[in-house]
């Protein structure tokens, strides 16, 4: 048992490349052996039958002697014909002659001098007519019945005959070897040959590499459609990592300009007014009033440049390891929207359900980008004078986001992309694949809800990573 689940666990490490041709060359082998050893069965019961039927011609000689001393009941007469039959051998050698009465008993017998006693043959086996090899395979016993009852039995000598048998066994036997090896290894490189194309498939998609030309035999349509096939998939999948490369970098760039114009302008504003308070002070500076006003102008002005700094940083840097959606991670992301909205004339509201916890278990960076990505997009979709939403609440272990704008509606295509979880092509869908990779890393979902006179609402449902709040 060792041995053979040793050679069972080094069958199993083999490639399948390996192991079909190894199994196809095994069983090959075995039929091969299978056939042969029929055969052999087959001659053998042949030898058994011609055997028995040269002993029956044979006794057919001796009853023409016995018959007539039978019938006159003369037991030494009937034991010299047995005598001289033995004595006169044509072809076959007797070894014993035995007549048995009508009670099976032994009425007369010959036996060939220096031979071994030969074992008789089971009463029971004794039937009107037959044969039977003795053990050894070097005699047969044949018996027929007689007309008034009793047998006549027949040891006849086919030690040469066995012989004969014997090496044609042996010689069929290396010969079938020899064939069965002969066959079993053509087996096993035809097996290989037909698995040859599947083997370089393999090969070259471990290396992510097309098949060459070259390699592809015209002569075996069938493989040569497959290694096409493959190359063309091959090819797909690489100008989809392409594009999927160009999508991602041409989205980082998109949202770096639309951050570095968001901070400019978010900036700006506080430094005008600070700008104008030092001038302030250098007018007025003698005039207490005068001078608090513009130190308290220029304290909410670098409050304001640090919040912005602080929800840009939280936002696209990721903040602190582990950190969890709070309050005011929703807040940062209507900050840095209400400063690109500001400008157009469109307001962010923020709506949070009353009795939501103040730290969600769901990741908070994700989510941020999420979000910043959706409200940029809604101010930009919004006329101005409109109004963009943010709606923040929890359902069913999940926190849903909704983020609804007053602009044309989203294009059918990207909406269709978003609700399906796939990562749209061109220009227009840089924002959307961002949004989409970002929403399959949190295990959400999206609906999307377009009217081109009321604009678009877009749902987001993710799960939260431990239990529901």
């Amino acid at each position: 048992m060792p041995l053979i689940d040793f050679m069972r666990a080094r069958y199993r490490r083999l490639p399948l490349t390996g192991r079909l041709p190894l199994m196809v060359a095994l069983m090959i082998f075995a039929a091969s052996l299978g056939t042969t050893q029929a055969a052999l069965q087959v001659v053998s019961r042949q030898f058994e039958q011609q055997m028995s039927g040269i002993g029956q011609v044979y006794l057919d000689g001796v009853l023409a002697a016995l018959l007539p001393v039978l019938s006159e009941g003369d037991t030494a007469a009937v034991s010299g014909v047995l005598e001289r039959s033995l004595a006169v051998s044509v072809g076959v050698q007797e070894r014993s002659l035995a007549v048995l009465d009508t009670q099976g008993r032994l009425l007369a017998r010959a036996d060939r001098p220096g031979l071994p006693e030969v074992e008789w043959p089971d009463e029971n086996q004794i039937t009107a007519r037959g044969a039977r090899l003795t053990d050894a395979g070097d005699s047969i016993w044949v018996w027929r019945g007689l007309d008034g009852g009793g047998r006549v039995l027949a040891n006849l000598d086919v030690t040469g005959f066995s012989r004969e048998r014997g090496q044609l066994r042996r010689s069929l036997l290396v010969l079938d070897l020899l064939v069965s090896a002969a066959c079993a290894l053509l087996g096993f490189l035809v097996a290989r040959q037909l698995q040859r194309p599947v083997a370089l498939v393999t090969r070259h998609l471990q290396q992510g590499l097309t098949v060459p030309e070259a390699q592809i035999e015209a002569s075996d349509p069938e493989s040569a459609r497959l290694m096409r096939a493959f190359n063309r998939m091959a090819t797909d999948a690489r100008e989809r990592e392409a594009m999927a490369d160009w999508l991602a970098e041409q989205e980082r760039e998109a949202v770096l300009g639309r951050m570095a114009a968001t901070l400019a302008h978010e900036v700006r504003n506080p430094l005008g007014g600070m700008a104008a308070a030092i001038q302030t002070l250098r007018k007025f500076g003698d005039q207490a009033e005068a001078r608090q006003d513009a130190l308290d102008f220029i304290d909410r002005g670098v409050l304001t440049l640090r919040e912005v700094v602080d929800a840009t940083l939280q936002t696209h840097r990721g903040g602190d390891a582990g950190h969890q959606l709070r309050h005011a991670d929703f807040h940062d992301v209507q900050r840095l929207a209400v400063a690109d909205a500001r400008h157009r004339g469109v307001t962010v509201h923020l709506d949070i359900a009353p009795g939501l916890p103040e730290e969600l278990p769901i990741a908070a960076t994700e989510v941020r980008q999420v979000l910043l990505n959706l409200l940029l997009n809604a101010v930009r979709a919004t006329a101005a004078g409109g109004r963009v939403e943010l709606r923040v609440r929890a359902e069913a272990g999940a926190l849903v986001l909704e983020v609804a704008d007053q602009g044309t509606g989203l294009a059918p295509e990207l909406a269709a992309s978003m609700q399906r979880g796939e990562t749209p092509t061109g220009q227009r869908g840089l924002g959307v694949a961002v949004i989409v990779r970002l929403v399959r890393q949190l295990r959400g979902r999206v609906s999307v809800d377009a009217h081109s006179a009321s604009g678009t609402c877009i749902t987001l449902h993710l799960p939260f990573e431990d239990a529901t709040p």
